[in-house]
């Protein structure tokens, strides 16, 4: 019986559950709210923004800098399921960032990302490129980012997106200028 026992004993402990826990501050820094991320906790508005924001500037920005475009890459995938992964390897099989590098870089300044349908949001924003260190120019851009909210259940996707926001579709297109428009 004590043998049935520490055998149990030594299965459950080498099971690893990771219980995630939300605590919402306000702007003083005070706890507003705390849960298990278990119990229906859905990330408001604001926040799904922030990780959509941020998803698209580690895509769409351009270091000069290998090892920081290596990087943001790597974590712009822990913001994707594996719908919205392909979609990034797509794009980069035919603008390969890496290919750019030393030559170019690109600064993302997002002007704005709003819902559109309860899976969706539109983002705009700007991207300053550079070329040799020279200002070499300013374009819009707009994106339908499609979204789902999946809970975390391993520590490692805890740490790298800890409220479950992924990326599932993308579709982004550099809006015209006026002078760009149809010529008379």
């Amino acid at each position: 019986l004590a043998l049935l026992m520490a055998g149990g004993l030594v299965w459950r402990s080498a099971q690893s559950i990771v219980t995630p826990y939300v605590v919402e501050v306000d702007n003083a820094g005070q706890v507003r709210a705390v849960g298990e991320a278990a119990t229906s906790y859905r990330p408001t508005d604001a926040q799904q923004a922030y990780y959509i924001a941020r998803f698209v500037t580690l895509v769409r920005s351009l270091s000069i800098d290998p090892i920081v475009v290596r990087q943001n890459w790597l974590d712009a995938y822990d913001y994707t399921t594996d719908k919205g992964a392909a979609v990034l390897n797509d794009y980069a099989r035919v603008n390969d960032p890496f290919a750019r590098i030393g030559k170019e870089s690109v600064t993302v300044h997002i002007t704005s990302v709003v819902r559109a349908s309860n899976t969706s949001f539109n983002v705009r924003w700007t991207e300053r490129r550079y070329v040799n260190g020279a200002a070499a120019g300013l374009e819009r851009w707009t994106a339908v980012v499609t979204i789902v909210l999946q809970l975390p259940r391993t520590e490692e996707r805890l740490r790298r997106n800890p409220l479950g926001i992924y990326v599932n579709g993308l579709s982004w297109s550099r809006e015209l200028d006026s002078s760009e428009g149809a010529k008379p």
